[in-house]
């Protein structure tokens, strides 16, 4: 996917991010822009469930109300 808008150090930035061994979810919506770009890998629990089949609003919406590391439901 293409993002336009992204300059070419914000374009490095997250192309760094996605490709780190360290970060399993990255989500980047442009301001004023209606798609959503998301990377997420397979291997993490709570980043596997990430499709691209759902809205982006689902998305955050349940990332957010996810249980943080060590918590528990």
């Amino acid at each position: 996917m293409q993002l336009p808008s992204l300059n070419l150090i914000e374009r490095l930035a997250l192309w760094i991010l996605v490709r780190s061994h360290r970060t399993s979810l990255v989500v980047v919506k442009e301001l004023h822009w209606p798609e959503v770009f998301v990377a997420a890998d397979q291997r993490d629990e709570v980043a596997c469930y990430v499709t691209s089949d759902e809205p982006a609003s689902h998305l955050l919406e349940r990332l957010f109300h996810a249980p943080a590391y060590g918590e528990f439901e």
